[in-house]
């Protein structure tokens, strides 16, 4: 899934219930995220609220999204990770748009118009001339910095602008006095903000807190990695290295990780300049062994710095001596990673005797039975494909599986989702080998491990059916799903129970959004009762008594024409529900001006 193509449809979907939906969006609302960043990686966030704060985070990956807070909240997405995925889309409520959602739709749908294609921004672009166009990117620039250092990254800097920065005789020592102040003033900064938070009351009370608009901009060495590039080479490695050390200094004394993106661009630097070097034996060896020193710095256990040691050598090792090398020197190693790097040090050398030696004398996690179980597809041995992932599910066992166990809880969710993917991949086996037995078993075993779900249900019945199981299986899955109506309600509608689905929404409080998908589901079938579930959300919203709620309930009154004029054929019905909707409100203008086209 793109982030950057996110739908409130695709929140809808993930959001583990219409509750949590709704919740998340009265989050958004109230302003409570905060710290929002989105990289290629995902997203990662804070969200405040008067019963605590909580981290974030978002990844995709392999089509898929994944999401952890640090809530207590036991299900897959939260009301917080709802909140974050309302910013990813709209950004921040406090913008000009200030949120209103018709405002945001206006606002998408006048952005696919042909006066904002690509082609005709680029048209206006090139005509507006070089001097107009700098002068933009740079108020860009100024507004959103963190887009200097990917505009740097993309340009190659000429001859003549290396020459005059060179004129500027900077010196090493400079810039690590440059480096020392960055990681000092981001250090006073944080204090700062601290005491700020510790005072303001509002930060209890109101859920959040508004920061001052007039900060200054963040502090980042995008300018000292800039100017590095014009000093010679092995001084620019000690530049480099001083960002990695004085992070380390404010972490190991102060207990604060500052710079994870700095360190981030300083060792790639540091790696690339390495190889700028040329160097090769033992000089080479020197740096491979720095960066491997830095897996006993417990900096780099954070998950900030995930794979940024994985990152750096893989940039320096380069030769089949480099990764026998490193080998020799992980094979010492007692960090955790180290195991999965040796195989991968093997793969890469093309030792398939070692690597599989390696690996099935080191198999822990499910990620690693998934490595080797994709080798084994890759070779197009799906018998030893499929023995290595039920492996993993015979010594898999959810009871025993406990956050307490693992020192990162990112870990524990990680375990979880491949967990979750292997059990997906071993009922895609038994499917397409036609193996009906063990597809149903996988398939009733993910039914215990995720939970419900449509697409799952619909799997069981198929497969259940063809075994004459499916009236031992349906009662587990109505089971399952009894704990949440809008599941309950799809199963409904899945089995065509129309009346159990109307009943549903008449006795129980299924929330607007289940009400809504009953009545689309049953209009055709049981009009009538469709007609009283947009009726009851009809009302709902003209209570709201504003603009806004006024369009959406004649958005929903548009669906109740639609079934009187197109279903029914009852024309009367209609205009007697209409016109005495607008004689009982003929006292809001507001109102009648929205439902005038009716």
């Amino acid at each position: 899934m793109n982030l950057n193509q996110l739908t409130v449809e695709d929140i809808q979907e993930l959001a583990d219930n219409p509750t949590i939906f709704d919740q998340g969006q009265l989050c958004y609302k109230r302003r409570s995220v905060d710290q929002f960043y989105l990289s290629g990686k995902g997203i990662t966030a804070k969200v405040q609220t008067k019963q605590g704060n909580y981290s974030v985070e978002v990844r995709t990956g392999g089509g898929t999204l994944t999401m952890n807070c640090t809530c207590p909240y036991e299900d897959a997405v939260c009301d917080h990770g709802v909140a974050v995925l309302w910013y990813a889309i709209y950004g921040d409520p406090d913008d000009p748009v200030e949120n209103d959602e018709d405002e945001m739709e206006a606002i998408a749908e006048d952005s696919s118009s042909p006066t904002n294609t690509p082609d005709a921004l680029e048209v206006a672009l090139r005509g507006m001339g070089v001097d107009a166009l700098v002068k933009m990117v740079l108020q860009f620039v100024e507004e959103f910095p963190e887009v200097r250092h990917l505009l740097l990254s993309q340009v190659n800097l000429s001859s003549d602008l290396i020459q005059k920065k060179s004129t500027t005789q900077v010196t090493a020592k400079e810039l690590k006095q440059e480096i020392k102040n960055f990681f000092e003033g981001t250090y006073e900064k944080l204090m700062e903000d601290e005491e700020e938070d510790y005072y303001d009351d509002s930060y209890y009370y109101d859920d959040y807190y508004e920061e001052d608009d007039e900060d200054e901009d963040e502090l980042d060495l995008d300018e000292v990695f800039e100017l590095a590039e014009t000093l010679d080479l092995r001084e620019r490695l000690d530049v480099f290295w001083s960002v990695v050390t004085w992070a380390n200094h404010y972490f190991v004394e102060e207990e604060y990780l500052i710079g994870d993106e700095e360190i981030t661009q300083a060792l790639e630097r540091f790696a690339r300049v390495v190889l700028a070097l040329e160097e090769s034996g033992t000089q080479k060896q020197i740096y491979i062994n720095s960066v491997v020193a830095l897996l006993d710095w417990e900096m780099f256990q954070r998950d900030e710095l995930d794979g940024v040691i994985k990152d750096t050598l893989d940039i320096l090792c380069t030769t089949q001596e480099d990764y026998h090398y490193l080998i020799k020197q992980l094979e010492g190693c007692y960090h955790e990673d180290a195991l999965d790097w040796i195989a991968d040090c093997y793969r890469r050398l093309g030792d398939e005797a070692n690597y599989l030696r390696w690996r099935e004398s080191n198999l822990i996690r499910p990620y690693q039975y998934l490595e080797l179980a994709s080798y084994w597809q890759e070779q197009g041995k799906l018998e030893k494909y499929r023995a290595t992932l039920e492996r993993w599910i015979s010594m898999y066992n959810l009871d025993q599986l406990d956050t307490d166990d693992y020192v990162r809880l990112q870990d524990y969710y990680t375990d979880r989702n491949h967990h979750q993917l292997i059990l997906s991949k071993l009922s895609d086996f038994y499917q397409e080998k036609g193996d009906s037995e063990n597809h149903y078993r996988v398939l009733m075993l993910r039914l215990e491990e995720n939970g419900y779900s449509l697409d799952l249900y619909q799997q069981i019945k198929e497969v259940a059916t063809g075994l004459k199981r499916w009236s031992l299986a349906q009662p587990r899955l109505l089971e399952l799903a009894s704990t949440n109506l809008a599941w309950l309600a799809e199963i409904y509608l899945e089995e065509e129970e129309w009346d159990k689905a109307i009943a549903l929404s008449q006795n129980s409080n299924c929330g607007q959004f289940t009400d809504l998908n009953i009545a689309k589901g049953v209009k055709e079938h049981r009009p009538q009762g469709a007609i009283a579930i947009y009726e009851k959300v009809v009302m709902q919203y003209i209570k709201g008594k504003t603009r806004s709620s006024y369009q959406t309930a004649a958005m929903h009154a548009e669906m109740l024409k639609s079934i009187y004029l197109d279903i029914l054929k009852d024309a009367s019905g209609w205009h007697h529900y209409i016109d005495k909707l607008r004689q009982t409100y003929r006292g809001y203008p507001a109102l009648q001006d929205e439902f005038k086209g009716l």
